[in-house]
């Protein structure tokens, strides 16, 4: 009778440890809350905004279509973004990189670049990012370092960014060079202060350019004969950018440098820009020697495999700065790209210039 309670003893504890094991979380299930995955990253025009994902994908999904893998801590900060397909980096992605990776040193957020092969490099002439967090999270400032940690300017004579929070909701940022002289957002878009605006999705709906407090239009060169003072994005529910207009301050459509006021995106079921028309001042389709229209094609991964030059009429054309109509981009089974070939109007192959 005894041996049988004891028996009935250790059967019971031997089920109330595993019942204690089977409620504990497994790694896989950690590891898959920390990790997701996406098509495609929203459209940014500052770098104050952090990488987010759009058209989310499933562990399953991302080993055989292209994706951008976005992995955070246990804090929900993010950690790295890698454009990769089954766990290939791959270097043709919209971030500049194969990969980006974040660490975190008391209130600096250190952002860092890699290629395919998984080995630091340059961005923009700076090795490293260097964002400032306040207390709530929000990025305030940014500095560009050299390998050595020293501090360097950008190809576009840019050493540090600030941004503050405005009482409307407007992001306000002003950027300098080393030697601490305000300086504009690159030599096409001759803007010293500009203030972004964002819909309530945090998607950017607007960037503004202001002297002090007052909307200001740019009459630089490069903005055209009726000024520059915003770019207006209408974007859709999932973030894509379906327009990109260029205005003055009364509103009006103004060319930039390039020549164009106005790009309007299609946009596929998958989030992939399938076409895109360009427009200047006068709502007209781009004209001169420019391509009004281009069209873009994609294979099952999500690869750009195509890329055709249109008249406003949807006609092929070649491409009055360099012949081109055709642009074809051929990959390996890994996703890795291995070419790019061009072809005029008869297909014929043009080669590249030595």
């Amino acid at each position: 009778m005894i041996l049988r309670k004891l028996v009935l003893i250790m059967m019971a504890a031997g089920l109330l440890v595993t019942g204690m094991n089977s409620c504990k979380p497994k790694p896989a299930a950690v590891e898959q809350t920390n990790v997701s995955y996406y098509r495609t990253l929203l459209f940014s025009e500052t770098p104050w905004d952090l990488e987010r994902g759009a058209y989310p994908l499933s562990a399953e999904d991302a080993k055989t279509v292209n994706n951008y893998k976005i992995t955070v801590d246990d804090q929900k900060r993010l950690v790295s973004v890698e454009y990769n397909r089954n766990g290939i980096l791959l270097d043709y992605s919209s971030m500049g990189a194969a990969k980006i990776t974040y660490t975190y040193q008391d209130n600096l957020q250190l952002k860092h670049f890699f290629n395919q092969n998984g080995e630091p490099i340059e961005r923009d002439g700076a090795f490293t990012f260097e964002y400032t967090l306040n207390n709530e999270g929000m990025r305030t400032a940014l500095r560009f370092l050299d390998k050595e940690g020293k501090p360097v300017e950008n190809r576009n004579k840019i050493h540090n960014w600030t941004w503050t929070k405005l009482p409307d909701g407007m992001i306000r940022e002003l950027r300098y060079n080393l030697a601490g002289d305000s300086v504009v957002m690159n030599p096409f878009c001759p803007f010293y202060e500009l203030r972004f605006s964002y819909n309530e999705k945090g998607h950017v709906a607007r960037m503004a350019n202001y002297d002090n407090d007052t909307l200001y239009n740019c009459t630089a060169e490069n903005c055209g004969d009726i000024g520059v003072s915003y770019f207006q994005f209408v974007n859709n529910e999932a973030g894509d950018v379906l327009e990109f207009s260029v205005h003055n301050t009364t509103g009006r459509l103004s060319n930039l440098y390039w020549g164009w006021a106005k790009r309007v995106n299609t946009v596929d079921a998958n989030g992939y820009v399938t076409e895109t028309a360009m427009f200047d001042q006068d709502n007209e389709y781009l004209g001169g020697k420019n391509v009004p229209i281009t069209q873009n094609e994609y294979d099952p991964h999500g690869a750009l495999v195509r890329r055709t030059n249109m008249d406003a009429d949807h006609q092929v054309i070649n491409s009055p700065s360099d012949g081109v109509a055709y642009t074809e981009f051929q990959y390996d089974e890994q996703g890795r790209r291995t070419g790019t070939l061009r072809f005029d109007k008869d297909k014929v192959k043009i080669e590249d210039k030595k």
